[in-house]
């Protein structure tokens, strides 16, 4: 159980090493995350908060969880690629953070900036704009090279309507990977 107090962790016993899947929309993730408006407090969604805002305890808590589901379910992929910001009002971005960390620690390759913003917007669930064609214009793969013929894990932190994750996901297939594995760390949940 994680207990929080305040914006401090008290004490953590390690519950997510198990993923659930996504059948109908094929993805993994860690658990349900339920945003602050939403008014219902769990643990995990102020865990993931706390990441979202480059706290140095949640960053590696969320860290060591990832090494282990990558070395126990996904050892045979090739690459992590996190998917961009959609604006950049974060001074820290977590997902970079723990995809350099796996990569110095040899878990998994990372090479930064495959995936590049172009513009910088809201995320499509706050603006609506669902449509293809946005996220085509801003989200860029910079070097087809890089993604030929590999085994990818799209990471990121949050999904909640699961379509920028999707396109991407079929960009990197066209331009020549192998596979993508969606990863996510929570689940937005609409109540």
């Amino acid at each position: 159980m994680i207990y929080l107090s305040g914006s401090k962790i008290k004490d953590i016993e390690t519950q997510y090493l198990q993923i659930q899947y996504n059948e109908k929309d094929n993805y993994f993730y860690l658990d349900n995350y339920f945003p602050k408006y939403k008014k219902k407090e769990d643990a995990f969604s102020k865990l993931i908060i706390l990441y979202k805002k480059g706290d140095k305890f949640a960053i590696k808590y969320f860290e060591n969880i990832i090494v282990n589901i990558i070395f126990n379910y996904f050892w045979f992929c090739d690459l992590i690629v996190p998917i961009p910001p959609s604006s950049s009002m974060f001074d820290v971005y977590s997902n970079k953070i723990i995809c350099l960390s796996l990569n110095s620690l040899n878990i998994i390759q990372y090479k930064q900036d495959i995936l590049k913003r172009s513009m910088s917007s809201a995320p499509s669930h706050i603006t609506n704009k669902r449509d293809i064609a946005h996220i085509l214009d801003s989200v860029k793969i910079t070097n087809d090279d890089y993604i030929k013929d590999k085994k990818i894990i799209l990471f990121d932190d949050i999904i909640t309507t699961g379509n920028t994750s999707s396109i991407i996901k079929n960009m990197l297939i066209s331009r020549g990977a192998c596979s993508v594995i969606r990863l996510f760390l929570g689940r937005t949940i609409n109540l």
